[in-house]
């Protein structure tokens, strides 16, 4: 009777262990399936680690995988790993990339259009910039990047835009207004817009690469160049260069972009979740540049350098001619509407 009661008893401990297992095998293979399930999307852009734009993206991982409960998540890519902003926008076009973030530059090559941010002057300050960019000026844009100039898909989609400051002068002689820049050497990248917005307040513009630019500031090649804070200050060029006239003369955006493969993979539920979380990143982001440029500003003015707020109105007028130039066709009528936007 006992050893009976004995066997019962060991049958049901068995039985009961053998139940344990099973649901935490059936556990493990639902977390499994949870984990199989989650979707990893590549992002890739040019720039370091430490740049505002790379917290961006960083931000925009977090807040999707927020949204989509752990289902959607980001795998970052900067410093150029995947190729420069030129290959990186092929590779998203061809679906071997997810998502890029490119400066409107580049961009203008494969959709005209974007090259209207080369003009100089194009925003009245910072505030106008980011009001231009929130309405439906900067979402149309953002759609334009959707169809190549013969009317083709382009193979993208624009997403939101991220800041990459303003472009100002810096130069090895003093600067108070454009008359400081008459004769001047000032090294530009390589756009018609800007060798001819350089001409216009009579300095000559010198193309080169950007890695070159330190040498030739110091042994006398040229005599300047045109960037932002950041850049100024963490190139060194200041070193060189005492002189640094915030005029402002061009805002060229940062964008984010997908690429239709991978946009079209999702459904409409993922789409509002990704464009959310774009949204957010570039909130977060451009607030991360204010401080940076200002950071940069300050510690430019305690390395020695003079930094003086140009009077913008002179600049403009010398470049009008430049604007009636290049704003023609979309580019002019979107001229018109940024200056219509209060």
């Amino acid at each position: 009777m006992k050893a009976s009661i004995s066997q019962f008893v060991f049958g049901i401990l068995v039985g009961s262990l053998l139940t344990c297992v099973g649901f935490a095998w059936m556990g493990q293979r639902a977390d499994h399936s949870k984990n199989d399930s989650a979707r990893t999307i590549t992002v890739a852009h040019g720039l370091p680690v430490e740049h505002p734009v790379h917290e961006g993206i960083k931000e925009f991982g977090r807040e999707l995988a927020t949204l989509s409960g752990g289902t959607l998540k980001v795998n970052i890519f900067p410093g150029a790993q995947l190729g420069n902003e030129t290959v990186c926008l092929e590779k998203t076009q061809q679906g071997e990339i997810d998502v890029t973030k490119v400066s409107t530059a580049p961009v203008g090559n494969f959709v005209p259009v974007f090259k209207l941010f080369s003009l100089p002057y194009l925003f009245r300050d910072r505030d106008h910039y980011w009001r231009v960019l929130d309405s439906d000026v900067g979402g149309d844009l953002l759609t334009e990047l959707s169809t190549l100039e013969t009317g083709e898909s382009s193979g993208l989609v624009g997403m939101t835009w991220f800041d990459a400051g303003s472009r100002s002068f810096y130069a090895t002689s003093d600067l108070e207004g454009p008359e400081s820049l008459a004769g001047l050497k000032i090294r530009v990248m390589q756009d018609p817009v800007a060798e001819a917005t350089v001409k216009a307040l009579g300095a000559s513009a010198v193309t080169m690469s950007f890695g070159e630019l330190y040498t030739s500031l110091k042994q006398g090649g040229v005599d300047g160049a045109e960037n932002n804070p950041p850049s100024l200050y963490s190139s060194r060029h200041f070193e060189v260069c005492k002189n640094y006239l915030l005029d402002e003369h061009s805002r060229i955006p940062d964008v984010l972009v997908a690429g239709s493969k991978f946009w079209d993979s999702l459904n409409d539920t993922e789409k509002q979740w990704v464009q959310q979380a774009a949204r957010h990143a570039s909130l977060f982001q451009r607030n991360l540049w204010a401080n940076a440029s200002q950071k940069s500003l300050d510690e430019l003015e305690k390395a020695g350098v003079t930094v003086r707020r140009a009077n913008a109105e002179q600049f403009q007028e010398l470049t009008r001619g430049v604007v009636d130039k290049f704003a023609t066709g979309d580019r002019k009528t979107y001229v018109d509407r940024i200056k219509g936007v209060k």
